[in-house]
């Protein structure tokens, strides 16, 4: 259904590549008028032209370092200066440092803590007089499963390279969930979407291709039988932008693929199947031999 944002202005940050470039395209197409960022100004500039080849209409601004109080109060400024307001504050970017907890610098830890959680409270900071006076909106923020606190390390092997990317992210996930409660009088509705091994420029050389080093370790993890697309989270970032949404506010959207729900074990293994049905497992008979015991003949289907 086109015209889903029809009149809403969108501010997304981190539009450069991977999941924030394909939400500028799709909020676009659907209607709204976008504002992005980024610190890359290649990138930046190249989404810029395809979502102007398009027929959407964007601004952006580029380099962008959101942790500059400055610049990301210029940045809500420029959009609602422009466009007439903030109706959606759709928090994508993010860089982290890869190191375990004994292993990483503390100037690494900050950094990651900064760029994944720090640059999400200020945007959020300096997009809310601007949903106020539109009388509210939506503010969607990228999670992770890796912010859970029910996957072990979230990597695969639970090995701990990530451990400054999954603190910051539990945080993000907590606070999604104040700023729901805070910003309720505001009409401002809160949500987050964590998803799991999703296809980026930057994930791509981990585990997005199965000539990737850790494809096939992410693939024993899920359910769905492959990797995440950045239109899979997208998919539900436009429906919590729309006001399709407007009774929730304050959850979390897990799209991962069965990561989760399999306990990052995957799918039913057939050898332990095998074992568990052999004797002396009595316990694990088939519903034909169940009968069996019991001593009745099974029921007969009609």
């Amino acid at each position: 259904m086109a015209g889903r944002l029809e009149g809403k202005v969108a501010v997304i940050t981190g539009t450069g590549d991977g999941q924030g470039r394909t939400a500028a395209l799709r909020f676009a197409a659907e209607g709204a008028r976008i504002v992005g960022c980024d610190i890359n100004e290649e990138t930046a500039a190249e989404t810029l032209r395809l979502v102007g080849d398009a027929g959407g209409a964007m601004e952006c601004l580029f380099p962008l370092d959101l942790a500059d109080e400055k610049q990301t109060h210029e940045l809500m400024e420029h959009a609602a200066a422009t466009f007439g307001g903030i109706d959606v504050l759709y928090n994508n970017a993010m860089r982290f440092h890869l190191g375990s907890a004994e292993q990483l610098p503390l100037d690494s830890w900050n950094f990651s803590l900064e760029q994944v959680l720090t640059i999400h409270w200020l945007a959020t900071k300096h997009a809310i007089p601007h949903l106020r006076k539109r009388g509210g909106g939506s503010i969607i923020n990228i999670g992770s499963v890796a912010g859970l606190n029910t996957l072990g390390s979230s990597f695969p092997g639970n090995i701990g390279p990530v451990f400054a990317y999954c603190v910051a992210k539990a945080g993000l996930l907590r606070m999604t969930s104040l700023l729901a409660v805070d910003l309720a009088p505001l009409k401002v509705r809160v949500n987050a979407i964590s998803p799991g091994p999703i296809n980026t420029p930057m994930a791509a050389p981990v585990y997005g291709t199965p000539e990737s080093d850790f494809y096939a370790p992410y693939m024993k993890q899920l359910l769905v039988d492959r990797i995440g697309e950045p239109d899979d989270i997208v998919n539900a970032a436009l429906y919590l932008a729309s006001d399709e949404s407007a009774f929730m506010t304050g959850s979390n959207i897990i799209i991962d693929g069965g990561l989760v729900a399999s306990g990052g074990v995957g799918p039913p293994s057939d050898d332990i199947q095998q074992i568990m049905e052999r004797d002396p497992w009595p316990g694990f008979l088939n519903v034909d031999r169940r009968w069996e015991t019991l001593g009745e003949p099974p029921p007969s289907t009609p």
